[in-house]
């Protein structure tokens, strides 16, 4: 009787209310790092709650096979859905051998795969998959480069039959054939970290595979050894559903896309190294990019490591170089960064961002790179400088400080300008340049200035406004806008490998 009491108390109360239907969708807003732990919590709460998240066999599919009772039970409450199981072998956790036997039975509805482990053991985990997986859409095969053991070989026979099904491909560390065979509907292709052994990826190869993919939208290449040898003159390979192809670390990537037809809407992500006397963008990616005839949007972040983000109304180009200082002056690589940039269109430019730049332009204006940079920006609307040597732009935008008197961005509106010290900020160099493009009829409309610190008094921003006439002040001392430090986190993640202990720890 007290448990039929407590049953009907739970019943009305108001969060019991909900109907179950909609009460089983909560787990869907949790983040993917809490799910596990937090269904198991929902299911202990009461007897109706735990009825309600076991009987939805979605929040039961993912198997680390940690553990032999908790895989068998995962087993049963998904039904016949499709299981996603994840290995991992690393120092802190591994996959338990008696729970993978529990799931091998089901591997007739294996929808993703994901196999993180040392190398020396990959070729015995693959042989507990002689089995069909026809629901399979997802595989992901990621060893730690850094690894001494052997290079295991891939097959694309892995699963017998076909791999028809596959939308996703993701390899990293292993060694591989390509093309892999019977891939018509894959949609995404990873390839990071070729082991040594593997040799060189010929471009046809790559090619071939490409050929065979026709639906891919996103190519991912790191860290491969590709080589031109035979590298099929006049061929083009079109991607037509591309929307993101990355290539870092690709000493033949200006080989490469040069075979490809690229659509336009879609974001190419490159890297270079700003270290070598050649150009580090080549000819073809500035002549032959028809989804970047017109750039309407350009990021240079000019530290250590040199970043460039140009975007135009049908495409993204994102490059990404280092640049080392022991041999050379920083000044030479940024002058080259500039050089480069100007090999694109750039009359259709409304908005630029420089952060980091440092040098100065030397004795004269117009031979400086950011005079000739600014000098094609015929459309330029808003110009942003994040820590900057200021003085360097202002006085490249003053017609009278060089000889010719051009007045560089005739249609410049705004001006914004982050600085942390009051020594970055030329005030009387900003009322100079101001008056002088007034009296060309080239006005600025608004200078906004935002730094931590107060690097202006209120009496020098009136004085600003005598030349123009909006000047805003802000004092952040929060991050940067979103914008302006653009997908760092992108960049990192290509240049090391995610699935070392170390990276999991942290």
């Amino acid at each position: 009787m007290l448990r039929l009491v407590r049953s009907v108390r739970n019943t009305f109360a108001p969060i019991n209310q909900i109907p179950p239907e909609v009460f089983s969708l909560i787990p869907d807003y949790w983040e993917d790092q809490y799910m596990e732990e937090g269904v198991i919590a929902l299911t202990q709460v009461c007897r109706g709650w735990r009825e309600i998240f076991t009987s939805r066999s979605s929040l039961w599919t993912y198997l680390d096979c940690e553990d032999a009772d908790k895989t068998r039970v995962y087993v049963e409450r998904s039904r016949s859905l499709p299981l996603e199981i994840f290995l991992r072998k690393s120092r802190h956790t591994s996959y338990c051998d008696d729970a993978l036997v529990v799931a091998i039975p089901h591997i007739g509805r294996l929808g993703s795969l994901t196999i993180c482990v040392f190398s020396d053991t990959l070729s015995d985990l693959l042989n507990n998959f002689p089995f069909p997986a026809p629901l399979l859409t997802e595989l992901k095969v990621v060893l730690n480069p850094r690894d001494p053991g052997p290079d295991p070989v891939i097959a694309n026979t892995l699963f017998p039959e076909h791999l028809s099904p596959l939308r996703k491909l993701s390899l990293s560390g292993v060694v591989t054939h390509l093309p892999w065979r019977n891939l018509s509907n894959l949609t995404m292709f990873e390839f990071r970290h070729a082991p040594q052994t593997m040799g060189p990826l010929f471009v046809a190869q790559l090619l071939d595979f490409f050929e065979s993919t026709p639906l891919l939208n996103r190519i991912a290449l790191h860290d491969l050894i590709p080589t031109s040898f035979n590298d099929p003159p006049g061929r083009v390979v079109p991607l037509l559903h591309l929307k993101e192809l990355i290539i870092h670390r690709l000493p033949a990537h200006s080989t490469f896309i040069k075979h490809l037809s690229i659509q336009t809407a879609s974001l190419v992500d490159l890297d270079f190294d700003f270290r070598t006397d050649s150009t580090p963008i080549p000819a073809c990616l500035a002549n032959n990019f028809n989804n970047l005839c017109h750039i309407t949007t350009i990021y240079l972040l000019l530290n250590e490591y040199k970043r460039m983000r140009l975007i135009g109304p049908s495409g993204e180009l994102r490059m990404f170089g280092t640049w080392a200082t022991t041999n050379r002056s920083p000044s030479v690589a940024e002058h080259r960064f500039f050089w480069s940039l100007r090999k694109f269109d750039l009359s259709k430019t409304q908005r630029l961002t420089v952060s980091k730049f440092s040098s100065s332009p030397g004795k004269e204006i117009e031979k400086s790179p950011i005079f000739q940079t600014l000098l094609l920006m015929k459309s330029l609307r808003t110009l942003t400088l994040v820590d900057v040597n200021n003085l360097s732009f202002i006085r490249s935008l003053n017609p009278q400080r060089n000889k010719s008197h051009i007045i560089l961005c005739p249609e410049l509106e705004e001006l914004v300008i982050h600085v942390k010290q009051r020594g970055w900020l030329y005030l009387q160099e900003l009322m100079e340049m101001a008056s002088e493009r007034a009296k060309d009829l080239a006005k600025l409309a608004s200078i906004t200035i935002v730094s931590p610190d107060e690097v202006c008094s209120k009496e020098e921003v009136f004085r600003l406004r005598r030349c123009i006439s909006r000047v805003e002040y802000q004092l952040d001392v929060g991050l940067l806008p979103l914008d302006l430090i653009y997908d760092v986190s992108d960049w990192d993640e290509s240049r090391y490998s995610s699935e070392s202990d170390e990276d999991d720890e942290a």
